[in-house]
């Protein structure tokens, strides 16, 4: 069959699948990088089947010559008070629910596979976050998003809002008084592009209502729509500059004023505005390109948020405030980009809570979302969210081995693991690792599976592709 051919045919039937019914694709190892549209009937450690309309029966394809396959992942409701994340020595991420610590291993408890545990030797180091109320995360589909132009400028792909376009996009999220906003932007060039929170018209690219945040080279300024002003002085963010992919999460209290910006989980800026209490707000977000080079935008998760500063910005917050008391306000400094902050040595034993504190000890016990470490003075049990990270016991560490077979499955929220396939039912994918033995995944936490991941040809199709 040609394949090429087959495509062109079938190219006015993908016109008419809705939003809502966001197909699987197979994407082939070609120069043209062909894909087909339609869903996973079985996968093995060599073959794919694949059924397509446009394929007369389910058709099985080679693995050597398939780049990956995306799916439509699901992510259930968490009702967890913290999420772990772990960074293996492969530079995958997973995460989930810490169940238990020891010097051999570290157990979480994921929605996806049960108990995972990891060998230590394979995992660099474990962080710890708060899982406050989750209100949206996403996208999954171009369903429930505005663009500010009648052309449809933006496309869902990959987990992904993909433009190349100067054309907003948003939704109204519901945002709370108080609410913690994050992302993925990657870009091509220059980083030329507005962020518009707390607004109230997603079909417009200059809602009347919110606050706009601009982020050009190495600056960004924040502004509210409804007062035409200016809060503060423009932040220089060094990592908006040689880069083309950042974090970027926002903290906003309408009750405060405080609008804190992290980059790369950096604290790169805090204004705060002083006429909070007199405007007026929505509850979208709304993000703006301003040129035409390619931009993606992923893993945005909103969620409420308790209005307490972390320790990184409470300085800032306390001289912004003076400064304010004299009606000034002061230009927050920002340091040349730094390596995130890795815990202290495992021999230090200290590991950092989230209101500044550090306690020393062993961890003895996770039992319920509780951790229980062992001090020079006595046990102290603590809830599993008030700590910022676990030390591990130093250990030689170990670069899994890389194996024929191996593949790289990414879940719904961005972590990813590595391991080879064993078998596949309609519900899960059974594989096995040096990261964590054997384990079966559902198959709904997946969006997407490559293969081939060592072959040097193949990553550069990847890379082009990937944006």
């Amino acid at each position: 069959m040609n394949l090429r051919l087959s495509l062109a045919l079938f190219a006015s039937s993908l016109l008419s699948v809705t939003a809502e019914e966001q197909p699987s694709i197979i994407r082939f190892a070609n120069a043209s990088m062909d894909q087909l549209s339609g869903s996973l009937a079985s996968l093995s450690s060599e073959r794919i089947v694949w059924n397509s309309p446009i394929l007369e029966k389910p058709t099985p394809f080679w693995l050597k010559n398939v780049l990956e396959v995306t799916l439509p992942a699901t992510l259930p409701e968490f009702n967890a008070t913290h999420e772990a994340t772990l960074t293996l020595m492969n530079g995958d991420t997973v995460r989930g629910q810490i169940a238990a610590v020891t010097d051999d291993a570290v157990t979480l408890d994921t929605w996806y596979a049960g108990r995972l545990t990891f060998r230590r030797v394979m995992v660099k180091d474990v962080v710890i976050d708060a899982r406050p109320a989750l209100i949206f995360s996403g996208p999954t589909s171009l369903d429930g998003w505005t663009q500010s132009a009648k052309l449809s400028a933006w496309t869902y792909e990959n987990g992904a809002l993909r433009t190349s376009a100067g054309v907003g996009i948003g939704r109204d999220v519901g945002l709370p008084d108080e609410c913690i906003i994050g992302f993925d932007i990657a870009w091509r060039g220059s980083l030329m592009f507005n962020f518009n929170f707390f607004a109230d018209d997603v079909g417009s690219d200059s809602p009347a209502l919110g606050y706009q945040i601009s982020c050009q080279g190495a600056y960004s300024t924040l502004r509210r729509q409804n007062a035409g002003m200016q809060i503060g002085e423009p932040a220089n963010i060094p990592e908006f500059m040689g880069n083309e992919k950042v974090r970027i999460e926002l903290r906003a209290s309408r009750t405060s004023g405080n609008i804190c910006l992290y980059v790369n989980g950096r604290c790169g800026a805090l204004w705060k505005d002083p006429g909070v209490a007199k405007g007026k707000f929505g509850k979208a977000i709304q993000f703006l390109p301003r040129g035409k080079d390619a931009l993606r935008i992923s893993a945005i998760k909103v969620s409420a948020w308790d209005g307490v500063l972390d320790e990184s910005a409470d300085d800032d917050a306390a001289m912004l405030g003076m400064g304010m008391n004299l009606g000034l306000q002061r230009r927050i400094p920002n340091p040349e980009p730094k390596p995130e902050p890795k815990p202290k040595p495992a021999e230090d034993g200290r590991m950092k809570l989230r209101n500044g504190d550090s306690i020393g000890g062993e961890v003895t016990s996770i039992v319920d979302g509780v951790i229980s470490i062992k001090t020079p003075f006595a046990e102290v049990k603590l809830p599993v969210a008030r700590v910022r990270n676990i030390v591990l016991k130093p250990a030689p560490l170990e670069e899994p081995i890389r194996r024929n077979g191996d593949v790289r499955a990414w879940f719904g929220d961005g972590s990813s693991l590595v391991f080879c396939l064993d078998k596949m039912t309609p519900e899960s994918l059974t594989g096995h690792s040096q990261l964590f033995g054997t384990a079966t995944f559902k198959l709904a936490a997946f969006n997407r599976i490559e293969f081939n991941i060592y072959d040097p040809q193949i990553t550069d199709l990847r890379a082009k592709e990937g944006f």
